[in-house]
């Protein structure tokens, strides 16, 4: 029953994620604040976001679970954390509940207005969802996988050094390589967009192509040297690839734009599906070591789309 109800309650949790991505990206990415671009002021929200996705591994090893293996976590350590959090939550829904968001024009069709076309005739924006299917496919899938692939390096004799260490002691707690492996990759998307956001002359298109074609390069050379900190590396690669592809799908879309954002969110599940596979590959290949192939196929679905896939035609103008 408790199984259940944690399944339900990590439903609840992706769906409400889902719903607040597709009201706050299509805001931030429409709202005109001048001397910046879509990309610049989404990357901003985002590298807020990466604060906790950055800081959470180590507060799960050190804070909740106090250097205690996950094998010998009690469900009474989990309750104070859990507390604060649902505190969080209510905190966050009762300020927002009281703040005035105007509503931007031209981003989504009035009760009178008919669309008159269907969204997926849009090209750029077809092209842009598949584009990040495979993006968070890819993101969330080194995210998962690099701590297996990690313990797999170690338990075949090839221990994984951070500074000449090996393990890395606090207070008397081991927090464990394999710990700072995801801390580092989501870490990258936090320093990433920080630097992004202050990018107000280069374009999202320009961004894409630099990130993908470097984000290749790294996955392969990665693959054949073992070298598990090239895959924390492509962290900082992925931190703006996100912000480039919501851009470059709605832009110029208009009243399409609130239909588009929740189509496109609808495409993150990309990291449920590409997560899975890799896992069913690894097992297939006996090593998680050539699976990361799939992170050079996603890289280079994203830069086809960035070189041809995000040019607007000429019928997708709306004027």
């Amino acid at each position: 029953m408790g199984f259940i109800v944690f399944v339900l309650g990590s439903y609840l949790m992706g769906t409400s994620a889902a719903i607040i991505q597709v009201v706050v990206n299509p805001y931030v990415a429409s709202y005109e604040l001048r001397g910046t671009q879509p990309v610049q002021r989404l990357n901003i929200t985002t590298a807020i976001n990466s604060i906790g996705t950055t800081s959470a591994p180590f507060f799960v090893t050190v804070v909740m679970f106090s250097g205690i293996s996950i094998l010998h976590v009690k469900i009474e350590q989990l309750l104070l954390p859990f507390a604060f959090l649902i505190l969080a939550v209510i905190a966050v829904t009762f300020i927002t509940s009281r703040l005035h968001i105007p509503d931007i024009t031209h981003t989504r069709a009035t009760v009178s207005e008919k669309l008159d076309r269907s969204i997926w005739s849009f090209r750029h924006f077809t092209l842009g969802v598949i584009a990040i299917f495979f993006y968070v496919g890819t993101e969330v899938a080194i995210g998962a996988n690099i701590n297996l692939y990690a313990f797999e390096r170690i338990g075949a004799g090839h221990p994984i050094t951070f500074l000449g260490k090996t393990d890395i002691i606090l207070g008397g707690l081991d927090l464990g390589i394999h710990a700072l492996l995801s801390t580092l990759y989501w870490g990258g998307f936090l320093v990433g967009r920080a630097i992004s956001s202050f990018l107000s002359k280069i374009s999202a298109r320009t961004q894409l192509i630099t990130t993908t074609v470097l984000a290749t390069t790294f996955a392969l050379t990665a693959m054949m040297t073992q070298n598990l900190w090239l895959l924390v590396a492509i962290g900082l690669l992925h931190s703006s690839m996100w912000s480039c592809i919501y851009s470059l799908t709605i832009k110029g879309l208009n009243q399409y734009t609130s239909k588009a954002s929740g189509i496109f969110i609808s495409a993150v599940f990309g990291g449920a599906v590409f997560t899975l596979i890799q896992g069913g590959l690894a097992d297939l290949l006996g090593s998680w070591r050539w699976t990361w192939f799939l992170t050079v196929v996603c890289e280079v679905v994203m830069l086809v789309y960035a070189l041809y896939g995000s040019r607007i035609r000429e019928k997708d103008m709306i004027r």
